[in-house]
């Protein structure tokens, strides 16, 4: 999943398996819709660049939740 400006000053979210492109006008708001997108496929990939698509962040959202699920199935 991606989250890269779109040229005309908002934020354009890729989101997994899909053709479709989420405009935002904040970056907040393309973070909001890339958690929500990523609910049901975990962990998952998130990259945010800047206007000359250098990376300016990247993380990997939902590994805690493996790690969870893992050591309460032992239980």
């Amino acid at each position: 999943m991606s989250i890269d400006p779109d040229g005309h000053g908002a934020w354009e979210v890729v989101l997994p398996e899909s053709r479709d492109h989420v405009h935002c006008a904040t970056l907040d708001d393309a973070r909001r819709v890339a958690y929500g997108g990523v609910a049901s496929r975990r962990p998952c990939e998130l990259i945010v660049r800047d206007a000359y698509h250098r990376v300016i962040k990247r993380e990997v959202i939902g590994t805690d939740l493996r790690r969870e699920d893992a050591s309460s199935a032992g239980s």
